[in-house]
């Protein structure tokens, strides 16, 4: 559960991190991007969890 919880974590700060970039360095994709935002986050938060949980074991 602490695993899930801390990756939880790290899915919102990649999240409003990406959020972030590109909202300041690429204006133009600016309405977008929740949408990217989110879709990275999620997908690079779930990547961490999956090699957290392989190098840790059950």
């Amino acid at each position: 559960m602490t695993r899930f919880l801390l990756n939880l974590i790290i899915m919102g700060i990649i999240t409003i991190a990406i959020y972030w970039l590109i909202d300041s360095f690429i204006p133009a994709l600016s309405v977008y991007s929740i949408p990217i935002a989110l879709l990275l986050g999620i997908t690079i938060g779930f990547f961490i969890y999956i090699q957290i949980d392989n190098r840790m074991g059950p």
